[in-house]
């Protein structure tokens, strides 16, 4: 190879390197209204247990997911979770149900075998997405039962209009997941 070619191609690996390191990396936190009006509080001394929440595949990495087109989607690679999205999604539906069921426990799967729960939630999402019409989609199965009684099936769907920018997108899935909250804790309270 000669000199020429050797600055040439020096040259284009440098372009390619400033390239990828020119945007930043941003990172993203849902939240879930904690501030919310509280239902009817459940019975003192009540503990709810949350969990299992479940991720499909699509959804079990760090980056944020767009849908481009009915059967494709792109993964936003500067625009990532700060943490794994189904610990973020725990962490916030704990401290918005504890706020609207005014409980002081509610407990992270898997708790103590010891440890005696009243209600118990578990969740699979079924999609978390921005789609290809600028709308944020959420869809989660999910069930819940008190004590001893059998489990009840529910299906929660939202779609939030969102901007075409990450921000936009996070905020629209955070009214998104309070609604899922606020559904939840509804449940629980008219099941007491």
């Amino acid at each position: 190879m000669n000199l020429l070619s050797k600055l040439v191609l020096t040259v284009f690996a440098g372009l390619a390197l400033y390239g990828c390191a020119g945007e930043p990396i941003r990172f993203y936190l849902l939240t879930a209204e904690s501030g919310a009006e509280a239902v009817a509080p459940l019975p003192a001394g009540s503990v709810v247990g949350l969990g299992p929440i479940r991720l499909p595949a699509y959804l079990d990495r760090p980056q944020l997911v767009v849908e481009v087109g009915p059967h494709e989607y792109q993964l936003e690679e500067h625009q990532r979770w700060a943490e794994r999205l189904d610990d973020n999604i725990t962490r916030e539906l704990m401290q918005s149900l504890a706020h609207r069921l005014g409980v002081a426990q509610v407990l992270r799967f898997p708790w103590p075998q010891r440890q005696n729960v009243d209600y118990q939630v578990s969740a699979d999402l079924l999609a978390l997405h921005q789609t290809a019409a600028g709308v944020s989609r959420m869809a989660v199965q999910w069930q819940f039962k008190k004590a001893e009684q059998g489990w009840q099936g529910r299906r929660f769907e939202c779609e939030e209009q969102a901007g075409g920018d990450a921000e936009s997108i996070v905020a629209a899935q955070s009214r998104c997941l309070s609604r899922f909250a606020a559904e939840i804790a509804h449940a629980l309270a008219q099941a007491r």
